[in-house]
């Protein structure tokens, strides 16, 4: 039933996305002559306190994120703020900026003269790092809206074998290479040219990228965030910093009896099996 309930709340916001991503911020020019105006691929612009507004949402959204899966522990509430992190972060602002692909706007202010970069991308890089330092991965428990959309689509979970799971964890690092190699060369931003959902976001973009989608999504119903655990370069420095992080996310270590069932429950493969610690 709580699987139904998680569909249609997805539905509900991919409907609400189409309507969102249809509606110009600002009202196209009357033309008198037969001119029609080009389809929109990219985002319209959008004032400056606009921006402001997106690191505040990030800021609560983060802090709501640590709070929920320190203290609340509730499945139901990070649910709620997924769906809330998808609506927001990926329908309306139709994944731009993102935290994922700032990473190539840090990476070219630093390596080419003359690149502009604005506040509010660094802040969408910085904030989820600095909770990641003190609370874990706060970000993609329950703010990231690719890994929402994974989440709301998985059904039935298989388990990848521990060797192969580590195997394709590593094409995230040497994407993650890659992109920053990109970058600072002003080659490409593949990040964001090769991003698998942000056709779903803005509801338009090239066959072979909404192909590319479809197969993620039809991967995250078996398989818990493919791209998350994967692909995504982001998750690699997160990853990292979280090794350092000051909170860490427990499964009720006073209660533990070491059944092991939370680690086979997890379609994520996070958890990993508590040592005996029984005294004989």
């Amino acid at each position: 039933m709580k699987r139904l309930i998680y569909i249609l709340v997805l539905a509900t916001v991919i409907f609400t996305g189409f309507a969102i991503a249809e509606e110009y911020k600002f009202p196209p020019p009357e033309f008198d002559s037969a001119y029609k105006a080009p389809e929109r691929v990219n985002p319209a612009a959008r004032p400056d306190w606009y921006a402001y507004m997106d690191v505040g949402v990030l800021l609560v959204f983060l802090s709501l994120s640590a709070w929920i899966s320190l203290k609340k522990r509730s499945r139901v509430f990070m649910v709620a703020l997924s769906v809330a992190s998808l609506a927001y972060f990926g329908f309306f602002k139709r994944g731009c900026v993102c935290s994922i692909g700032s990473i190539q706007d840090v990476t070219a202010a630093l390596a080419l003269p003359g690149y502009i970069l604005p506040l509010s991308v660094v802040a969408f890089f910085v904030l989820p790092l600095i909770f990641a330092l003190f609370f874990g991965r706060a970000f993609c428990a329950g703010v990231c809206p690719q890994g929402a959309l994974q989440d709301l689509v998985l059904i039935k979970w298989v388990k990848v074998p521990r060797w192969l799971d580590r195997g394709l964890s590593l094409f995230a690092y040497l994407y993650l290479a890659v992109s920053i190699i990109f970058a600072a060369t002003d080659t490409m931003f593949i990040i964001c040219r090769f991003d698998p959902f942000v056709n779903f976001f803005r509801m338009s973009g090239q066959f072979p990228m909404v192909v590319l989608g479809l197969l993620f999504l039809l991967a995250s119903m078996f398989i818990g965030r493919p791209y998350c655990r994967y692909v995504c370069p982001y998750g690699v420095i997160l990853k990292f910093l979280a090794m350092f992080s000051l909170k860490k996310v427990t499964v009720t270590p006073a209660e533990c009896i070491n059944c092991s069932l939370c680690d086979e429950a997890c379609p994520y493969d996070a958890i990993t099996g508590p040592k005996d610690s029984r005294v004989e």
